[in-house]
């Protein structure tokens, strides 16, 4: 779910997947072919998030 915060939205590159349940909030820019999977929260309401190109984020 991508949820816009204080007039930000997350920016996605492309191929990004993103899971169900996941929650990627404000001002992020998440790069090319990245993974986010299932119940991720990224929050970006304070400060900026910038996750690199093919990277793979996971719950434990």
């Amino acid at each position: 779910m991508l949820i816009k915060f204080k007039n930000h939205s997350p920016k996605l590159g492309q191929n990004v997947f993103v899971a169900e349940g996941a929650k990627i909030i404000g001002e992020i820019e998440i790069g090319d072919e990245s993974s986010i999977w299932f119940n991720c929260v990224l929050r970006a309401d304070v400060n900026f998030i910038k996750i690199g190109k093919r990277t793979n984020i996971q719950d434990l």
